[in-house]
């Protein structure tokens, strides 16, 4: 584990501030720069973003320059040490904190589908670094070093780490800033250059305390090294930590339930401890970062106790301590010692950095799977130093590795190799964002050991139970599913208008007046229920409703943001109390319009029925499900279920995706699948003859398309729905039955025959279905033109025993896109 250095070991005694450690006119610079760099980053950020810059290289180039102009020299005089010291304690402090943030945001479950991809680009990385610094290591001297060294051992140790570390907090910050986490090569990166930097924090730490036990044993004789017993006893401090941190927070949870927010006092409390803790490693002479991040990877995600830390210290770090951590890279600059001694070996250090993790990365890309020239990218990414190296060099110096010229050159390296890996992001994010929007972004084209990425979309707390339980039933392993986003819309109080949807406010339309819990409130109630009692990570973000055209963006864009490959959205018809159903508010109406002709993935319309009789409905989680008074069975065999559920099959890419959503389901236990497949009699002469159809067509060797062209959707049909028997049907999984229908009333007969029978219906939009099934159904799609007819007829019924609808619809990609100059 690295070392931490106080702040401004050498005081003015003449002038003292509250601050120990910091004189009054080195605090008053220290605050002086700090505004400086904050407005000047801003001020270069606003044409830096037009080029998909991150803001840290803005907060960089700001360093440098409020460096240049002298504030460090204009009250006291402070050489390079010195700037170590002041801002030595500063950087130290920001590590702990923004590392903890990153551990509660990390989704562990994506992380934990990808570890061996994660781990092989790290070793991969670090193996060939280790090596290029120990080959160059003999020659670096000759060209760096102006005095001689201790041991050239040392030497080539120390340099190992120098080109090996990765600045994970500015890899983090970058790639969290362009939404890079949301795909999985984005995690790749983040993982391993968390991977990366906790090795490297490990071997410092052993170097360092190998170094000084050695040093210790030559002088006195002294046998046991303390500085290797303090290793010790912070490992154990930070494993008792972390072992409880869990069941701490549970407590604190159950005593603020059914708050936004916990008390004041258990706030200060939980910020207290991750400080205690992390300044104890500090103390004893290690790095906090690891046990930060630690611990807020073990910090539970459910609960008020986790917004309440995300609220408390998200805008503070984000709007100035990063700022000016990212700032003091810059700030380390000495303009007055610059010359080619200095730039030449800097530049050095920044091409063998990036070197090795090139030839790292290019040799892991096979294994991963990923073209050579992304994998070089990663690597300029992982060749971010930051401040890992400046933090470490003044033990190299005090120690005789090399001279004061290194940590110079070091300076100069760290600052090239952080600034270029601002275009190397950019890159990064173009491709990214290009690939998903010209991929086919549907279930359809989802193998089922693929992750489902999807968003969740709510119009306050009575909608919300019908679309989380539906997330709940598409997963099987919660323990492996990425975080779902919860889009909450909600209308602020007329009487106090806000942007931030406040605990405590009166007067909410959804929370009633007299003191009711506001809409917020109400929503988070719902997802920590679900969150407890499914095990899903729910990721709950509150946006103020600004009309339906508005509302409808900000759902396309956080689908897009997440990489989503389906999203779900309440249908504007509604169940009243009496059974019937009707559009209560017309902008949710204009608001599925919106949504269907702009969403960049599939989207599900929820008709949701609450007050459904009779049998089980979607308004808790399973586990807390109560007794529906009747005994469901699975279609293929004996054991009981929770839920049974249809999906209509016609024809055309919405119901291909139907079924393809029901199969889903029906990897869940609690779910009983049947799949209805509405045929001609005149066209098929019995039930059972898709599956010779079908296996005649997989023996022609066709090839699948996406969609239904002109002339093949037919083939498309049948390819799918015989893949759909062998990989569920066949196994029990699902029951497939043909439904031979001759006019529009048969149609409208089957379908209204399903009420009573099952809890969820799924069927295709429609408009892409086959003339010969629709014809005579023109009555039901002129009414529901948004959800087509076959929906539209299940969606009227007003018996209190028919269950809720999904109406699927396809994502479409474009046969030409645009060419980007």
């Amino acid at each position: 584990m690295g070392r931490s250095f106080k702040v401004c070991l050498e005081v003015d005694p003449a002038v003292i501030t509250p601050v120990p450690g910091i004189a009054l006119d080195t605090l008053f610079l220290v605050v002086l720069q700090a505004f400086a760099v904050i407005f000047l980053s801003k001020f270069i950020h606003l044409f830096l973003r037009r080029y998909n810059q991150p803001s840290a290289i803005s907060q960089i180039l700001a360093g440098v320059a409020v460096g240049g102009m002298g504030l460090r020299n204009a009250i006291v005089h402070v050489d390079v040490d010195d700037v170590e010291d002041m801002y030595g304690g500063y950087i130290a402090a920001s590590r702990v904190v923004y590392m903890f943030l990153v551990g509660l945001d990390l989704d562990l479950a994506a992380l934990r589908n990808a570890t061996r991809r994660c781990a092989a680009l790290a070793y991969a990385t670090v193996a060939a670094s280790l090596f290029v610094a120990a080959v160059v290591s003999s020659g670096m001297y000759g060209s760096m070093m102006h005095s001689p060294v201790k041991t050239p051992e040392l030497l080539a140790a120390t340099l190992m780490l120098a080109l090996t570390n990765t600045s994970s907090i500015t890899v983090s910050r970058i790639a969290g800033e362009l939404r890079l986490t949301v795909s999985e090569n984005g995690r790749l990166v983040v993982a391993a250059a968390i991977i990366t930097n906790l090795i490297c924090v490990v071997g410092d730490g052993l170097l360092s305390s190998t170094t000084l036990a050695k040093v210790k044993t030559q002088d006195s004789m002294y046998r046991g090294s303390p500085q290797i017993k303090k290793g010790l006893l912070a490992l154990a401090v930070a494993g008792v930590a972390v072992w409880r941190v869990g069941p701490a927070v549970t407590r604190i949870n159950r005593r603020n339930a059914g708050q936004r927010h916990v008390r004041t006092r258990d706030l200060v409390f939980m910020l207290l401890g991750v400080w205690c803790v992390s300044s104890f490693q500090q103390l004893l002479g290690f790095d906090g970062m690891p046990t930060s991040l630690a611990l807020g990877m073990a910090f539970p995600r459910e609960g008020p106790a986790a917004r309440s830390i995300v609220d408390a210290l998200v805008p503070l770090v984000h709007g100035f301590v990063m700022p000016f951590y990212f700032a003091t890279i810059g700030m380390r600059l000495d303009y007055n010692s610059m010359s080619g001694a200095i730039i030449v070996p800097g530049m050095l250090l920044s091409l063998l950095g990036l070197v090795g993790k090139a030839v790292g990365a290019a040799a892991a890309s096979t294994y991963l799977n990923i073209p050579v020239s992304e994998a070089l990218r990663y690597s300029v990414l992982l060749n971010v130093k930051g401040h890992v190296d400046t933090m470490n060099m003044k033990f190299a110096k005090t120690e005789g590795v090399w001279a004061e010229q290194a940590l110079y050159a070091m300076i100069i390296g760290n600052l090239i190799s952080t600034i270029i890996a601002g275009p190397a992001a950019a890159a990064v994010f173009r491709r990214e964002k290009e690939a998903y929007r010209t991929r086919h972004q549907a279930m359809e084209s989802l193998g089922p050991e693929q992750e489902l990425r999807m968003v969740a979309c709510v119009h306050g707390s009575r909608a919300a139970p019908g679309i989380l339980s539906l997330v709940e039933l598409l997963v099987s392993a919660p323990h492996s599913q990425p975080a779902v986003p919860v889009l909450h819309f909600f209308e602020p109080p007329r009487h106090h208008q806000t942007t931030h949807g406040d605990a405590g406010d009166d007067g909410n339309k959804s929370g009633g007046g007299g003191g009711a819990p506001d809409a917020v409130t109400q929503m988070n109630r719902v997802v920590d229920v679900y969150a407890r009692a499914t095990g899903i990570s729910f990721r709950q973000a509150d946006v103020v409703s600004l009309g339906a055209s508005k509302d409808a963006a900000a759902c396309c864009r956080g689908a897009e943001d997440a990489h989503a490959v389906l999203l779900l959205v309440p249908c504007y018809k509604e169940q009243r109390y009496d059974g019937k159903m009707a559009c209560r508010v017309e902008d949710r109406w204009r608001h599925n319009v919106e949504v269907l002709a702009q969403a960049p993935c599939t989207v599900g319309l929820f008709v949701d029925r609450p007050y459904r009789a009779g049998g089980t409905s979607f308004q808790t989680p399973i586990s807390v499900a109560p007794e529906s008074g009747r005994t469901l069975v699975h279609p293929c065999s004996d054991r009981t279920v929770t839920h049974v559920v249809a999906a209509v099959f016609m024809g055309g890419p919405d119901d291909r995706e139907a079924v393809s959503f029901a199969s889903r389901l029906a990897e869940h236990p609690a779910i009983g699948l049947t799949v209805f497949r509405f045929v001609r009699r005149s066209t098929y002469d019995t039930v059972t003859s898709s599956t010779s159809r079908a296996a005649a067509t997989v023996a022609a060797g066709g090839e699948d398309v996406d969609g239904g062209s002109q002339g093949g959707g037919g083939d498309v049909d049948e390819r799918f729905l015989w893949r759909f028997y062998e990989n569920y049907a066949a196994r029990e999984l699902a029951m497939y039955v043909e439904k031979m229908v001759e006019s529009p009333a048969d149609v409208v007969e089957t379908l209204e025959g399903m009420a009573g029978m099952f809890s969820l219906v799924v069927v295709g939009r429609g408009g892409r279905q086959p003339a010969e099934l629709t014809a005579g159904l023109e009555r039901w799609a002129e009414a529901g033109s948004e959800i087509g007819p076959v929906a539209e007829i299940l969606a009227s019924i007003e018996s209190m025993e028919m269950g809720s609808v999904l109406v699927m619809h396809q994502h479409t990609v474009a046969l030409t896109t645009p060419r980007k100059q």
